[in-house]
């Protein structure tokens, strides 16, 4: 199950840690000065501390999770990077003048940043939640052909005004999109809006109009609404379309229960009402009215749904969770009814799922960092598997024309794989945790958050490369 008070999560390390040489470069002086982050015990604590609010998130007895492994991690990883950006905000000239999307120069440090990007790899917290080898889940992954050219960088806007936070280190399906110049994101004074074309970002919904203590777990938007559920059941529905100035976006609070919502998504209509997709953790995948906030229809597992997604048409709905295996399920057939089909082949819990715009694919993202993608027709295996670099398939998103699936790891890596024959694949890398990922509704821009407090936080845009 989930990692709450009282669960148990595995940390799966097969080698000690390793150690990593500092930069020798002459701007090496320069670079660990600027603010001071190499050698800033205050920071490295605030480091150890992010991930320790991330990924222990304060459950469980000490031996639940290595939290001495977790502090090593970060504590050497803050003194070894030593460097500050350059930049608040980065545009593809900037990347032709030497900077990377998060506005640091590597000019003269390049195999600098080759180890320092190989030692993240090495030693990034792999959490199981069934204990198994991940060579044997590599093994048996499709190796495609990386290319570059399916989606090109355009614009990041850094700093804390961008920072989406994250409070549980499985649940980071946190950026959504209504359209090239909406992104919607949770930031620590609510939730945020972002115009990457006007470069504005404005707060739609602040903490103050939320109930007491709301810690976010689930967030999505569309059709005119923003929905957020927390680690208590709780949620609230903003409608984005009211004009009063005042007062301009009224926000109605519902309540599931004392379990954390972990995942939304919008549903269809439903006799004219907007619906809500809710996967909450004891074990139920509910329908919420987001006009009445009632529950339209609830369904019940015998595991923690994790994460839900449904056909364009309505007609099915899959969901994963504490289980090795996914469920396709009739959304017309009556509660406890046979599944359509078992999505199965993974080797740990699952956290993410999507169906493709004609409902031919559907994909998985497992804790195994492998992504599975079942073909409709015949689901018994899967028709391709892909895997991470650096940990578990937190988020996937299929671009509304189905050419493309995003694939979001939990730091450091976002994938985009071609769906036209699975041969190619573009690989983008970053530094940092990774809140989400999510593309345009028209498939031409692909929107990343990184929150990270030691590298950097922003919001990233890539633009589709039109053959």
């Amino acid at each position: 199950c989930m990692s709450t008070p009282g669960t148990a999560e595995h940390l799966y390390r097969d080698s000690p840690l390793p150690t990593l040489p500092s930069p020798t470069s002459p701007e090496e002086s320069r670079a660990g000065t600027g603010d001071e982050r190499a050698g800033d015990t205050d920071g490295v604590a605030d480091i150890a501390h992010q991930l320790q609010q991330l990924v222990v998130n304060g459950s469980g007895p000490r031996g639940t999770i290595d939290v001495d492994y977790s502090w090593d991690f970060l504590s050497s990883a803050a003194q070894a990077f030593g460097r500050a950006p350059e930049l608040t905000q980065v545009t593809a000239g900037d990347l032709r003048r030497g900077y990377d999307m998060q506005g640091y120069k590597w000019q003269g440090l390049e195999d600098h940043w080759l180890h320092y990007m190989g030692y993240r790899r090495s030693v990034y917290p792999q959490f199981q939640g069934i204990i198994h080898n991940v060579n044997d889940v590599r093994q048996q992954a499709r190796v495609p052909e990386l290319v570059n050219d399916l989606y090109s960088f355009r614009y990041s806007a850094l700093g804390e005004g961008f920072r989406s936070q994250i409070n549980h280190f499985q649940l980071r399906d946190l950026v959504w999109a209504t359209s090239s110049y909406d992104v919607f994101f949770w930031h620590a004074d609510g939730v945020h809006r972002w115009n990457p074309w006007m470069r504005s970002r404005e707060c739609i919904v602040s903490r103050r109009r939320m109930p007491h203590g709301f810690r976010l777990s689930a967030l999505c938007a569309d059709n005119g609404m923003v929905f957020a559920g927390d680690h208590r059941g709780r949620f609230f529905v903003a409608p984005l379309w009211d004009s009063d100035a005042e007062n301009r976006y009224p926000v109605s609070i519902g309540k599931l229960g004392g379990d954390i919502i972990n995942h939304a998504t919008p549903g269809p209509s439903s006799g004219g009402a907007q619906t809500v997709l809710a996967a909450h953790n004891s074990g139920f995948l509910h329908t919420i009215d987001a006009e009445t906030l009632q529950i339209a229809r609830s369904r019940s597992f015998e595991w923690a749904v994790n994460s839900c997604a449904q056909t364009s048409d309505g007609r099915m709905q899959c969901v994963v969770g504490d289980d090795t295996a996914g469920l396709v399920i009739d959304a017309r057939a009556p509660d406890h009814s046979p599944p359509v089909a078992r999505l199965e082949g993974h080797f740990d819990y699952s956290f993410s799922c999507a169906f493709s715009p004609d409902s031919r694919l559907v994909a998985t993202g497992c804790q195994d960092t492998a992504v599975r993608v079942f073909d409709m027709r015949r689901p018994d295996s899967a028709l391709a598997m892909f895997c991470g670099h650096i940990g578990a398939m937190r988020s996937v998103q299929f671009s509304s024309c189905g050419k493309f699936l995003a694939a979001a790891e939990p730091a450091d890596y976002v994938h985009i794989y071609d769906m036209h024959g699975f041969s190619q694949a573009q690989d983008i890398e970053l530094m940092g945790e990774i809140a989400g990922a999510t593309f345009s509704p028209d498939s031409g821009c692909l929107f990343i958050g990184v929150a990270d407090a030691l590298h950097g936080s922003g919001m990233i845009e890539f633009n589709r490369n039109l053959p």
